[in-house]
Protein backbone atom coordinates (compact mmCIF):
# COMPACT_ATOMS: atom_id res chain seq x y z
CA UNK A 1 0.00 0.00 0.00
CA UNK A 2 1.17 3.39 -0.34
CA UNK A 3 2.32 5.51 2.46
CA UNK A 4 -0.62 7.46 2.40
CA UNK A 5 -3.26 4.86 1.93
CA UNK A 6 -1.19 3.46 5.72
CA UNK A 7 -1.29 6.80 7.28
CA UNK A 8 -5.22 6.56 6.51
CA UNK A 9 -6.14 3.40 8.19
CA UNK A 10 -3.94 4.58 11.35
CA UNK A 11 -5.60 7.89 11.50
CA UNK A 12 -9.05 6.27 11.50
CA UNK A 13 -8.18 3.37 13.70
CA UNK A 14 -6.63 6.13 16.66
CA UNK A 15 -10.34 8.16 15.84
CA UNK A 16 -13.45 7.72 17.77
CA UNK A 17 -14.75 5.48 14.56
CA UNK A 18 -12.25 3.38 15.34
CA UNK A 19 -10.05 2.00 18.55
CA UNK A 20 -8.82 5.31 20.24
CA UNK A 21 -6.97 3.61 23.22
CA UNK A 22 -3.64 5.27 23.18
CA UNK A 23 -2.23 1.97 23.61
CA UNK A 24 0.92 1.22 21.54
CA UNK A 25 -0.22 -2.12 19.91
CA UNK A 26 -3.78 -0.96 18.71
CA UNK A 27 -4.00 -4.76 16.45
CA UNK A 28 -7.11 -4.03 14.43
CA UNK A 29 -8.58 -0.77 14.06
CA UNK A 30 -12.08 -1.26 15.32
CA UNK A 31 -10.58 -2.85 18.23
CA UNK A 32 -12.71 -6.00 16.97
CA UNK A 33 -12.62 -8.70 14.13
CA UNK A 34 -14.41 -6.57 11.49
CA UNK A 35 -11.30 -3.93 10.84
CA UNK A 36 -7.82 -3.84 9.38
CA UNK A 37 -5.72 -6.60 11.59
CA UNK A 38 -2.42 -4.65 11.86
CA UNK A 39 0.72 -6.91 13.00
CA UNK A 40 2.57 -4.09 15.45
CA UNK A 41 5.64 -7.14 16.22
CA UNK A 42 6.61 -6.29 12.93
CA UNK A 43 7.35 -3.30 10.08
CA UNK A 44 4.40 -2.91 7.66
CA UNK A 45 6.71 -1.98 4.53
CA UNK A 46 4.90 1.21 2.14
CA UNK A 47 5.16 2.63 -1.34
CA UNK A 48 6.84 5.40 -0.08
CA UNK A 49 10.26 5.59 -1.63
CA UNK A 50 12.98 8.76 -1.72
CA UNK A 51 14.19 7.93 -5.02
CA UNK A 52 11.83 6.86 -8.19
CA UNK A 53 10.85 3.08 -8.41
CA UNK A 54 11.69 1.85 -12.06
CA UNK A 55 9.30 1.00 -14.35
CA UNK A 56 6.23 1.97 -11.50
CA UNK A 57 3.44 3.70 -12.25
CA UNK A 58 3.89 6.84 -9.85
CA UNK A 59 -0.10 6.80 -8.53
CA UNK A 60 1.24 3.85 -7.03
CA UNK A 61 3.89 4.99 -4.50
CA UNK A 62 4.57 8.32 -2.63
CA UNK A 63 7.74 9.84 -3.97
CA UNK A 64 9.50 11.69 -1.03
CA UNK A 65 12.93 14.02 -1.10
CA UNK A 66 15.82 12.98 1.83
CA UNK A 67 14.01 15.93 3.72
CA UNK A 68 11.00 15.33 6.05
CA UNK A 69 9.58 18.85 4.31
CA UNK A 70 8.25 16.36 1.49
CA UNK A 71 5.71 14.66 4.06
CA UNK A 72 2.32 14.41 2.77
CA UNK A 73 -1.33 15.62 4.37
CA UNK A 74 -2.24 12.16 5.27
CA UNK A 75 0.48 9.94 5.53
CA UNK A 76 1.43 10.86 8.91
CA UNK A 77 4.76 10.90 8.53
CA UNK A 78 5.67 14.34 9.39
CA UNK A 79 6.66 15.84 12.52
CA UNK A 80 5.79 19.21 14.46
CA UNK A 81 8.66 21.14 12.44
CA UNK A 82 7.00 20.13 8.46
CA UNK A 83 3.86 21.78 6.86
CA UNK A 84 2.50 18.74 7.02
CA UNK A 85 2.98 17.97 11.17
CA UNK A 86 2.12 14.18 10.79
CA UNK A 87 1.28 12.34 13.99
CA UNK A 88 5.28 11.98 15.01
CA UNK A 89 4.91 10.41 18.51
CA UNK A 90 1.46 9.63 18.85
CA UNK A 91 -0.20 6.56 20.46
CA UNK A 92 3.40 6.04 22.13
CA UNK A 93 4.46 5.60 18.73
CA UNK A 94 8.52 5.63 19.17
CA UNK A 95 10.55 5.18 15.80
CA UNK A 96 10.48 8.44 13.16
CA UNK A 97 13.53 7.90 11.16
CA UNK A 98 13.41 9.74 7.83
CA UNK A 99 14.36 8.15 4.66
CA UNK A 100 17.64 8.88 2.52
CA UNK A 101 17.08 9.46 -1.21
CA UNK A 102 16.32 5.52 -2.29
CA UNK A 103 15.22 4.23 0.96
CA UNK A 104 11.13 3.67 1.57
CA UNK A 105 9.44 3.47 5.05
CA UNK A 106 8.46 0.50 7.31
CA UNK A 107 5.45 1.68 9.04
CA UNK A 108 3.89 0.28 12.73
CA UNK A 109 6.08 -2.28 14.20
CA UNK A 110 6.83 0.19 17.65
CA UNK A 111 3.23 1.76 17.78
CA UNK A 112 0.94 2.18 14.44
CA UNK A 113 2.52 5.57 13.65
CA UNK A 114 6.10 4.67 13.79
CA UNK A 115 7.73 4.81 10.76
CA UNK A 116 11.48 4.22 9.92
CA UNK A 117 13.47 4.13 6.91
CA UNK A 118 14.37 0.76 5.36
CA UNK A 119 18.14 0.84 6.49
CA UNK A 120 17.10 0.61 10.12
CA UNK A 121 14.02 -1.79 10.66
CA UNK A 122 15.60 -5.55 11.27
CA UNK A 123 14.10 -6.76 8.22
CA UNK A 124 10.60 -7.81 10.21
CA UNK A 125 7.84 -7.57 7.57
CA UNK A 126 4.37 -7.91 7.69
CA UNK A 127 0.94 -7.56 5.64
CA UNK A 128 -1.89 -5.99 6.64
CA UNK A 129 -5.21 -7.84 5.96
CA UNK A 130 -8.59 -6.80 5.41
CA UNK A 131 -11.37 -8.52 7.31
CA UNK A 132 -14.95 -8.62 6.01
CA UNK A 133 -16.42 -10.35 9.53
CA UNK A 134 -16.47 -13.05 11.83
CA UNK A 135 -15.45 -16.76 11.35
CA UNK A 136 -13.51 -16.03 7.88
Amino acid sequence: MRATEYGAIAILSASAYGNPSNEQAITTTTGNNTGIILDTTKWELTAGRGGNIAGANARYYNLYTSSNSSAKPGDTLGDETTANPGCAGWHLASSSTWIGTINGFVRGKDGIFSFANTTNNGNNYARAVAVCGTGL
